[in-house]
């Protein structure tokens, strides 16, 4: 009998607190035969340390830990502009596994690869890697999307003489069911996106799928058994690192990360009075974004739930440090072309109290509740809706600027489905930081 034994994380999403743990952990229980995969989203733009290093202390923490290989999530793929991810893995000491994005034209950037094939204990490892199909998303920032299923098959196809099969996934749990009905001679699926705690792992059509939480408050485990090269048990379980103690190099390399990101983004950019912030009344600095998102997307009408903007502006100077402070969200402009029963119904739904406390996570939203909408350029008299003083008609049409969790599909469903255009890779900050600049340079120079 012989024993595989992988170790796997995902989703840390740049929560850095429990990365020290986990690195003592790794550097306890791995050996030279020990495969070690990180699932994707390991960067999250909400840390100042990953944005102001474009993903590189993400690369670095990862190069000290040597692992097996790497996917991509969709914090990686679609919230780092073109260049940023192109060049992110410059720099990586391990193989990124990616079979389903490509160049705008088709190639396969140099940055990823297929399938790789390890060897352990005389045993062949294939591996391949798959990420969610943002499909309006990725041709927006010059990158080709393919459909998992097809390039899993592909994959396969080069690995079929391998004596184990893993598919790094960062699909999320229920495509994961749906890969391993299709695919059956995939042997574990070590998932990610959706954040579940398997805690034993769960076998669909005799494929294993793990899945680890995130943040790191998990490393998980499987351990596969072969008689000769057939194998003959799967287990999958989770290690707690909630209360393990830290490597403490790893600490003091994340506090050099940390000052260094906080000097390079003590920036000043303006001198403003002030812009208080209000997640369910009048909110000034809900209305200078709102206001600026609508020119920027040039729209009749913008709305922007108050809770994107986690606190307000003081009187004086305003850096880049506090825009990311107050705006960290990896969320990008959006456009809708809307007929006006359709933005009567949305401004509707954005009122309802169950929508403005709702508590959110994911869809690029890095706070607590939604909060009240705030809306430009349109007004209620009387309960009728009015843009730019004409009354709202029902069958005309309207652009209107948002934020694009709302045209994801589970806050509003039918916002999916209408006309819309991303604006990418901008994100609500930087709107926010061109507001701000427009605004108070005319001032000064009036």
């Amino acid at each position: 009998m012989r024993t595989i034994t992988m170790y796997h994380y995902n989703d840390l999403h740049s929560k850095f607190h429990n990365w020290p743990r986990l690195v003592s952990f790794l550097n306890e229980h791995r050996t030279e035969q020990t495969l070690v995969f990180d699932l994707g989203d390991h960067a999250d733009r909400t840390h100042t340390a990953t944005e102001v290093t474009r993903g590189q202390v993400n690369v670095r923490l990862l190069n000290r830990i040597q692992p097996t290989a790497v996917t991509i999530g969709n914090n990686e793929g679609i919230t780092f502009p073109h260049d940023w991810l192109a060049h992110l893995y410059d720099e990586a000491a391990f193989p990124v596994l990616l079979a389903n994005v490509y160049h705008a034209d088709g190639t396969r950037p140099d940055w990823a690869t297929e399938t790789l094939i390890v060897e352990r204990d005389g045993l062949r490892i294939g591996l391949f890697g798959v990420t969610a199909p943002y499909e309006e998303l990725y041709p927006e920032l010059g990158w080709a999307i393919e459909a998992p299923h097809a390039a899993t098959k592909r994959a396969l196809e080069t690995l079929r003489d391998c004596d184990v099969v893993i598919a790094l996934s960062h699909l999320g749990f229920y495509a994961d069911e749906r890969l391993a009905e299709a695919f059956p001679e995939i042997d574990v699926i070590l998932g990610a996106h959706t954040h579940h705690v398997l805690d034993d792992g769960v076998v669909t059509n005799g494929v294993l799928i793990a899945q680890a939480g995130k943040y790191g408050q998990y490393v998980g485990e499987v351990q596969l058994t072969l008689d000769g090269n057939h194998i003959v048990d799967k287990r999958a379980c989770l290690h707690d690192l909630t209360e393990r103690d830290t490597d403490e190099a790893t600490v003091l390399t994340l506090q050099e990360e940390y000052s260094q990101a906080e000097r390079l983004l003590d920036v000043t950019i303006a001198d403003t009075p002030g812009y208080p912030s209000d997640w369910f009344g009048p909110s000034a600095i809900g209305e200078l974004l709102a206001g600026g998102l609508a020119d920027w997307c040039d729209a009749e009408v913008s709305v922007i739930p108050a809770g994107v903007l986690l606190e307000g502006l003081q009187p004086g100077h305003v850096t880049l440090n506090m825009l990311h402070r107050i705006c960290p969200h990896p969320i990008n402009p959006c456009l809708l072309t809307l007929d006006g029963a359709t933005l009567i119904r949305f401004l509707n739904d954005v009122q309802e109290e169950a929508f403005t406390t709702m508590h959110v996570r994911g869809l690029g939203f890095r706070g607590t509740v939604l909060g009240a909408p705030v809306v430009h350029g349109l007004e209620l008299r009387y309960g009728r809706y009015y843009v730019h003083g004409q009354e709202v008609e029902l069958d005309e049409t309207y652009r209107v600027a948002t934020v694009d969790m709302f045209t994801f599909g589970p806050l509003l469903p039918y916002l999916a489905d209408q006309t819309k255009r991303y604006f990418m890779p901008e994100l609500l900050r930087d709107v926010l930081r061109e507001t701000i600049t427009t605004r108070h340079n005319a001032i000064r120079k009036g």
